[in-house]
């Protein structure tokens, strides 16, 4: 058995890495008709350095990568908002089982589709206002739809990549290229700050030593939260005896993982990248209005961005648990939780269960979001750890999902014959 777990652990893993590989070599695949130094000039932009995040790394040359999963990321929040009560026809699909998942995939790619093609025109108008109107080459209708429909091809085959990940390599595909995405800007990001702050050939160590800390002491902390849980007792009528206190349901005390602070971010993306591109207009009511409310260098800002987390926390902790669900489960299998009757004051059970997790959940993520922008914003802004918590956020939750699935292939591999198998019982 340890053979059989080791060989699919290498062959999941291999696979993994070779489809990151295959995105990054996409990566070197440039827009033609566009000027690359001038990009260089605006790389700094917030907004861009938001949407290199979730490119995978691809927008820093303006590659066919350049948009990665933004526009499939801004259709699952639309369609998953959608399907939650608000549109008849999707919440259907939802429920229609392994039919309605299909509906419901077909209807998320073509909104990713109309999604991608728009956002990807306007981020190359914007880029190209930002240097003056010297990014792209020839600006005519015509090269920015051949540019839209690259950026866009460019989306879907990280679509493909991120689904091939997810259910033949290791992990969540789309936190996978994600995390690719920042941790292959580390190297530069590093550079960058040390560079601000070196003078005359003298490196001042107190930020960067700061700096260093905060990061450590917020990787521990996020390690150790993502792995608790809350654990709820479980008994089976018919295996007490078998079972007895060992047997429980654990749940994470972050539910939907990293979830809300990728689409949080997603979203914002969105109205800092034309606010970015709108610079012009700086003096407009409009745009300090917007700019106001929609930047996460400022206080509104930031609680706007708080309560896109916590909604979004309570909102997939829904989706991704089901209680009705388990609690449908629980009667079948004859199992019930110490003191609370079976079938709907079970599922009850979970529904208050998930509220008060959902709570301490939420509020943890903004805390770690939110702290190190504050910092970086109006303490240490030489630092440039806007980012950091939530980047941090998104790279062990990635792992920690890889971990669980490392630990339930090495589970499966343990009970091959009892978990492959298929029983009747009359």
């Amino acid at each position: 058995m340890k053979s059989i777990e080791n060989k699919t652990l290498v062959k999941r893993f291999t696979f993994t890495v070779l489809m990151i590989l295959i995105f990054h070599l996409l990566g070197f695949i440039t827009i033609p008709g566009i000027n690359g130094k001038q990009l260089a000039k605006v790389a700094n932009n917030q907004a861009l350095q938001l949407l290199t995040m979730f490119s995978g790394g691809g927008l820093n040359s303006f590659s066919l990568m350049s948009m990665g999963l933004s526009g499939f990321i801004n259709a699952q929040i639309v369609v998953q908002i959608l399907q939650n009560g608000v549109d008849p026809k999707l919440t259907l699909w939802a429920k229609s089982g392994e039919v309605g998942r299909k509906k419901l995939d077909q209807f998320t790619r073509v909104v990713a589709l109309i999604f991608s093609f728009v956002q990807s025109i306007g981020i190359t108008a914007g880029i190209n206002k930002l240097a003056n109107n010297q990014f792209v080459m020839q600006a005519s209708l015509w090269m920015y739809l051949v540019i839209g429909m690259l950026m866009t091809a460019g989306t879907f085959l990280g679509m493909w990549i991120a689904d091939q990940i997810t259910v033949k390599g290791l992990g969540n595909g789309t936190s996978v290229i994600i995390s690719y995405g920042i941790i292959s800007r580390l190297p530069q990001d590093l550079g960058n700050v040390v560079a601000q702050n070196t003078s005359h050939g003298h490196v001042n160590w107190v930020p960067l030593v700061v700096a260093g800390v905060i990061t450590v002491v917020l990787g521990f902390i996020i390690a150790w939260f993502n792995s608790s849980e809350h654990r709820t007792p479980i008994q089976y009528a018919t295996r007490e005896v078998l079972t007895g206190k060992q047997s429980y349901l654990p749940l994470k005390l972050i539910v939907p993982g990293v979830i809300p602070i990728i689409f949080a971010s997603s979203i914002f993306s969105i109205p800092q990248t034309f606010l970015s591109f709108a610079n012009s207009r700086q003096q407009a009511t409009w745009y300090q209005v917007f700019n106001q409310f929609l930047s996460m260098n400022s206080i509104t800002g930031m609680i706007i961005y708080c309560i896109f987390i916590v909604v979004f926390t309570y909102i997939y902790s829904s989706m991704q648990f089901d209680p009705e669900k388990v609690a449908e489960n629980f009667t079948k299998q004859e199992a019930y939780i110490p003191g609370v009757v079976p079938g709907k004051p079970t599922a009850e059970y979970f529904k208050r269960l998930l509220n008060d997790l959902a709570l301490p959940g939420s509020l943890f993520l903004v805390v770690i979001s939110v702290t190190p922008m504050i910092l970086s914003t109006f303490f240490m802004p030489d630092l440039q750890i806007g980012l950091t918590g939530s980047s941090m956020l998104i790279i062990v939750g990635t792992f920690t999902d890889i971990r669980s699935q490392v630990q339930g292939l090495r589970l499966k591999a343990d009970y091959k014959g009892f978990l492959d198998t298929s029983y009747d019982f009359d």
